[in-house]
């Protein structure tokens, strides 16, 4: 049975057999590096603050808010490379069952899922964008006045940015699996 990172019936994916996604995969990849980046300044802040707790009775200001809003930002950078890459979480068991007597119809099968992951995106952009707007207006932020706070808006613009990033990488893979259901290549 295949999972995350399988491409057909318990074999795993390798860059020769992952999804073609061009330029738009390498945008993916590029924000999941920064994703990575970002999860370092995380991890050294968080030890610095444990650091500062525990040996000078002063924790770093603002910690618990910018991991909040991280761990937020951080998903919505490393989905479209999780979805390029073959590793997005789904259950291929019907699926594979399917490829193996008849593969037209799996083709056609996938590129209904590409389509309803797109779909939830695009819902998901539509219903964010003015929550954006709000945050923008109103200065919305997390920590407290006086002593820490941080503006909210960025990471709802890159939930945002993330989430058409998502879209078109579906949609490309999409294409491409209604070329293998038409009987092409992909």
């Amino acid at each position: 049975m295949a999972g995350p990172g399988m491409s057909g019936p318990g074999r795993v994916e390798t860059p020769a057999t992952a999804p073609r996604t061009g330029p738009l995969g390498r945008v993916a990849a590029l924000a999941s590096a920064v994703g990575t980046a970002w999860i370092l300044v995380m991890m050294v802040l968080v030890n610095a603050d444990v650091l500062g707790r525990a040996a000078f009775a002063a924790p770093l200001r603002g910690v618990p808010e910018f991991v909040g809003l991280s761990i937020v930002g951080i998903v919505f950078l490393q989905a479209g490379h999780a979805l390029a890459s073959g590793r997005f979480t789904r259950s291929d068991a019907l699926l594979d069952r399917l490829a193996a007597a008849r593969p037209r119809a799996a083709a056609a099968l996938d590129v209904v899922h590409h389509l309803a992951g797109a779909a939830f995106f695009a819902i998901l952009a539509w219903a964010l964008w003015p929550r954006l707007l709000r945050a923008i207006e109103a200065g919305d932020y997390v920590g407290a006045a006086g002593d820490f706070t941080l503006p909210v808006w960025p990471i709802r613009a890159l939930m945002i940015a993330g989430s058409v990033l998502v879209i078109g990488l579906y949609l490309i893979l999409a294409a491409a699996a209604a070329r293998r259901a038409a009987g092409g290549r992909s």
